[in-house]
């Protein structure tokens, strides 16, 4: 069987950034075939990115630049290329350019197709665009949620949701099947894992990218209050520079650790070597780092995003704070000084990871292949 899979950016971009995942576009193992369909002038080979198809063969189709303003003349290039492969099922991994096209290429081929959601585009990205002068983002988005959201979902067999929050937004805009399959965290990378680096004082850590949204400066400014805890912040983004030199302003760049890019399979060590796991984050549902720390054994804290006051999970297993650098700084004082209530919080989100572990999501998701492909046959 064959999969054609619209993965939202180029593979030479997720190789780079280390970001690649086992037997991520073939859960279980499923498909013979992992046809990716990419759009920049050229971009790698699959045998570069293998491992994502698992046992599959890989296959990288680049498709040239898209933007707003050639999305529909790319349309009957996209259905051409489709054809060739003769795919049972098409996934996009997004709702927007890449998703429309995937929509278009099922609909003129007749073949079953899902879409997954991975946020709220309304409140949280577009908000956030907005609300902070985003304005050219905020219009690009715009025209996403005019011209591609709508369709790419409506049209959708099935719609994944990474998690909850999503739920209401793809509703809105016409899903027809919901599916919640968290983000895949596998347990053995995790319980495999050893520290690989001794920061000399208890460190919380912080994985995402280095955007508004993410709100790393609150963690920074959090450890400006406190002596002798460090943090350690993984991720890249337009932010960098400000953040480092915000950590320098503050005294604290001494104690504030910075690694751009970690490959996927070394991010296990990273948390092993941290005592507590700090996301001060602005959007809703439930970030892939969550789940990772929760693998780890690591205490949660996250913050409280003005749009989902409940967040799903974090709200079950840690702390959810308010978004500033005081209620930081005073939750990871306590926790680190409360032997009982990390032993506590160790015990909630071990029991809440069995439950959302990367084998039974990939169980899920499989067998939601599965039975959409059965019944088109």
């Amino acid at each position: 069987m064959k999969i054609a899979v619209f993965p939202g950016d180029a593979m030479s971009t997720f190789l780079k950034k280390g970001e690649w995942k086992e037997r991520y576009y073939n859960q279980g193992n499923m498909f013979d075939e992992v046809h990716l369909f990419t759009f920049v002038d050229s971009d790698i080979s699959g045998d570069q990115v293998k491992a994502v198809g698992g046992s599959a063969k890989v296959f990288v189709h680049a498709l040239g630049k898209l933007s707003p303003l050639s999305l529909f003349t790319h349309e009957k290039k996209v259905i051409e290329a489709v054809k060739q492969v003769d795919p049972d099922v098409i996934r996009s991994f997004t709702p927007t350019l890449h998703g429309f096209l995937a929509a278009k290429a099922a609909k003129a081929l007749k073949k079953p197709f899902v879409v997954s959601i991975h946020g709220d585009f309304d409140l949280d990205v577009r908000y956030f665009y907005w609300r902070t002068g985003q304005y050219r983002n905020w219009l690009q988005s715009t025209f996403m949620q005019l011209f591609t959201e709508r369709f790419a979902i409506s049209s959708a067999d099935r719609v994944i949701c990474a998690y909850a929050f999503p739920m209401r937004y793809a509703k809105e805009y016409g899903a027809k099947n919901i599916s919640l399959i968290y983000n895949k965290v596998y347990a053995e990378k995790f319980d495999s894992a050893k520290p690989n680096r001794d920061f000399g004082s208890p460190t919380a850590i912080c994985v995402g990218r280095l955007i508004p949204e993410k709100n790393q400066e609150c963690l920074i400014q959090a450890i400006a209050l406190l002596d002798n805890v460090n943090a350690l912040i993984i991720g890249n983004g337009p932010q960098y520079d400000y953040l480092v030199g915000l950590a320098k302003e503050l005294g604290v760049l001494n104690r504030v650790f910075f690694e751009k890019g970690v490959p996927n399979k070394d991010i296990p060590s990273y948390y092993k070597s941290c005592q507590v796991f700090a996301l001060p984050i602005k959007y809703g549902g439930v970030a892939i780092p969550v789940i990772e720390a929760m693998a780890a054994g690591l205490p949660v804290l996250v913050a409280r995003p003005e749009l989902d006051p409940n967040p799903e999970i974090a709200g079950e297993v840690g702390m959810v704070l308010d978004n500033t650098p005081r209620a930081f700084a005073d939750a990871i004082k306590k926790v680190l000084s409360d032997d009982n209530l990390r032993k506590e919080m160790f015990s909630k989100g071990k029991k809440k990871f069995a439950e959302i572990e990367g084998r039974k999501m990939e169980e899920k998701e499989r067998k939601l292949y599965e039975e959409l492909i059965a019944s088109w046959k």
